[in-house]
């Protein structure tokens, strides 16, 4: 409890200060910066803030895949999704604008930072959501940007795979813009799993940030995979990449519905006429 204790004063400081010249970068900067000037602050300091929670960044593609930093033109990445560090490690690697839940937009600080990143909110439970976010998305990926999807909808212990909801992976086959999967897992430093990574259930941005700033540090390895080749449908895209993703990273599959996605279903169900 006392390593515990010391790592957090000792890394807490830096975190905060990274937080809040963060915001100030948004503020100050990005409104007069280019997409590729943006694109650069932000792998920059993300790989700073992973750093001072103590984690070190990994890349190990499978054979025949690039690695996230040598990724170009437009493309749809396809993760797993443990932890809200997801888009971090992924930022430190590559240019995306990553889809999530709206929720996080009103997170203290981590929400204003996400958001001034680009990220793409989504209300779920409302009708037209999904079809005007892939809109967006569409125009995005015909653009040449990338786009990063968590299709699990929810995030897990890392120990399986949940669901993968093909709603999402729409806009890649019209656009024909690459599907890479993208297998994320966490270890201590010792190359074991630790539950002071996870963000499940109910837990606070703040309980986890103690948590991960707490612990000794952490291993996160992105496994970049071969993009997905002829899928006809989301259906059959999303059941391949969650495929790939569990035999790269020798996971079982979880077909359990989390109660959080099975209750924006319902409320969805109940209410068609709201939207």
């Amino acid at each position: 409890m006392i390593m515990r204790a010391l790592r957090i004063i000792v890394r807490a400081p830096v975190a905060i200060a990274l937080l809040l010249g963060g915001l100030a970068t948004i503020a100050l900067v990005f409104p007069r910066a280019s997409f590729a000037t943006r694109d650069r602050i932000i792998a920059r300091w993300s790989r700073w803030l992973l750093r001072a929670c103590g984690i070190r960044l990994v890349e190990q593609p499978a054979a025949g895949a690039q690695p996230l930093s040598s990724l170009s033109g437009p493309a749809l990445l396809v993760a797993n999704h443990i932890s809200w560090l997801d888009i971090f490690l992924m930022l430190a690697s590559t240019s995306a604008h990553f889809v999530a839940k709206i929720e996080i937009a009103s997170w203290p600080v981590v929400g204003r930072l996400v958001t001034g990143a680009g990220t793409l909110f989504i209300e779920r439970g409302k009708r037209h959501a999904v079809h005007q976010l892939n809109e967006r998305i569409g125009g995005m990926l015909a653009a040449g940007r990338r786009i990063a999807v968590f299709p699990e909808g929810t995030t897990s212990d890392g120990l399986r795979l949940l669901q993968f909801h093909g709603n999402l992976l729409e806009p890649a086959l019209r656009t024909q813009a690459p599907m890479v999967p993208v297998g994320i897992r966490y270890t201590d430093l010792a190359g074991h799993y630790s539950a002071d990574i996870d963000f499940t259930g109910n837990m606070s941005f703040g309980e986890s940030m103690k948590r991960v700033l707490g612990a000794p540090g952490f291993i996160a390895t992105l496994h970049t995979l071969p993009a997905l080749s002829g899928p006809a449908t989301r259906q059959l895209a999303a059941r391949a990449a969650r495929a790939a993703i569990a035999e790269r990273l020798a996971l079982p599959l979880d077909d359990t519905v989390p109660d959080t996605l099975r209750s924006a279903l319902s409320a969805a169900r109940d209410k068609p006429a709201a939207d």
